[in-house]
């Protein structure tokens, strides 16, 4: 084909249309290349590192919160070093609290980090405990002294400061989730105060948010979330089998101690937005807090995530909405989840059982339309060839700035530690690529610019 200067442009751009299409590649959330897996234990770390639900990030380590590794409840917590290689033995720690003398309970469930210590929530179904356990990030991990545990109700705090399911932080003050105390799901709120002293009663204090009216709450919730003012707690189960959707709030500008400062809203039984009840965790992405769904009954996983827009009334319908990505089309079955987490752009929900323990990420994109299917995406790593069975996350997921990481805990025929991460940043052109973005788009533009600048003068041949 002979190419004359207007064809060889058109052959430029496309060219060059071309490489930027290369380079500025396509979402990489469906991709496996973006997912990875690693069992510390498997590869030799610690004893037994199985069974975790909720992960905490200190701005360098990935901590897993230890629940049940099968054999019972264990307070071994895992440690990954993200500036260490993923697949490293040497990236992954454990200690094991417990075994080391230094708390009396073991099995936990989620935590929160204050900028110094990473607190691991007390919870275990079989036998609840109220043993907060706490490291100091800034000493050795893996020495005895760097770690504390108290049991402020076993020194007077509250009535039964027993059974949490995750906690949240203000700035100043952490919440630890009411759940079940092992005579019911109790809703005895337990906060501290990190400008006091951890083993000093006089730094902590507890609000029944269920035997106080108003507002009345349920009891029975899972994960907290704090939006700059309020603290939203998610509601998971009322009573054993009975799933609720009356969400809590409380107000930090009011005081802790006084039924003013809270108030519930009963998604479930207010239409719209009508939602089924029966939630996991909560998050915030600026505007919107989000809620993960679980399960309407023992036996009923849905995937009908609630949100809530916290520039309207609380106590209004219309400042709520549900959208269930899966009755429309996305994905196979993403329902059943068990945690949430934000990284900037997209939330994030982590896959538990829907009833079979499965891997099937949801994820939104709230740059989008809440309610449109292609807002949302769903990927299970496993049944694409990542891990070895990568199923059965439980807890709040976390983000350190680029990966995304799932706590393992059960796939459905053991607790495991095979823990799933995913690569934001997949998607994204390395360096070298948005550089030949730029002289790929230099070229053009010059040889546009040069080609038109003949073009303007006479008598220069061809």
């Amino acid at each position: 084909m002979h190419l004359t200067r207007t064809n060889t442009a058109a052959v430029v751009f496309l060219m060059t249309l071309g490489l930027v299409t290369a380079a500025v590649r396509a979402d990489a959330f469906t991709e496996a290349s973006s997912w990875a897996t690693h069992d510390a234990g498997a590869n030799g770390v610690g004893t037994d590192p199985d069974g975790y639900v909720g992960a905490v990030f200190d701005g360098r380590y990935v901590y897993f919160a230890p629940h049940h590794n099968g054999s019972g409840p264990h307070a071994e917590v895992l440690r990954y070093d993200t500036v260490g290689a993923f697949d490293s033995v040497s990236s992954w720690a454990t200690f094991d609290a417990q075994a080391n003398g230094v708390a009396t309970e073991d099995g936990y469930r989620g935590g929160v980090f204050d900028g110094q210590y990473v607190y691991f929530a007390p919870y275990i179904f079989e036998d609840p405990h109220g043993e907060v356990l706490r490291y100091d990030t800034t000493q050795t991990f893996s020495v005895a002294a760097s770690w504390a545990a108290y049991d402020p109700g076993a020194d007077g705090v509250g009535t039964d400061p027993t059974g949490y399911n995750g906690a949240g932080f203000d700035g100043r003050y952490i919440y630890f989730v009411p759940y079940y105390n092992g005579s019911q799901m109790h809703g005895e709120v337990l906060r501290y105060d990190t400008q006091g002293q951890f083993d000093l009663p006089a730094s902590w204090a507890t609000y029944d948010v269920k035997t106080n009216d108003p507002p009345g709450a349920k009891g029975g919730y899972s994960e907290a979330v704090f939006d700059g003012r309020y603290v939203y707690f998610a509601p998971h189960e009322d009573w054993l089998d009975t799933y609720q959707g009356e969400v809590l709030r409380y107000d930090t500008q009011g005081d802790f101690g006084v039924a003013a400062s809270w108030e519930t809203f009963d998604a479930k039984a207010n239409n719209p937005p009508g939602a089924k009840g029966g939630y996991t965790d909560a998050v915030f992405d600026g505007r919107y807090v989000y809620f993960a769904p679980d399960r309407s009954a023992p036996t009923s996983f849905h995937g009908e995530v609630l949100r809530y827009d916290t520039q309207a009334a609380f106590d209004t319908a219309s400042s709520w909405a549900i959208y269930e990505a899966g009755a429309h089309g996305v994905g196979d079955e993403p329902t059943g989840y068990s945690g949430s987490v934000f990284d900037g752009q997209y939330v994030y929900f982590v896959p538990y059982r829907n009833p079979d323990y499965h891997g099937e990420v949801l994820r939104y994109d709230t740059t989008q339309a809440f309610t449109d299917a292609l807002s949302w995406a769903a990927y299970d790593a496993g049944n694409n060839g990542v891990g070895t069975d990568p199923d059965g996350y439980a807890g709040a997921a976390i983000f350190d700035g680029q990966y995304v990481y799932f706590a393992p805990y059960y796939n459905g025929t053991e607790q495991h530690g095979e823990v799933l991460r995913f690569d934001t940043a997949a998607g994204i052109p390395a360096v070298s690529e948005w550089g030949l973005v730029v002289t790929a788009l230099l070229m053009l533009t010059g040889g546009t610019l040069l080609y038109a600048r003949r073009r303007r003068v006479p008598g220069v041949a061809d």
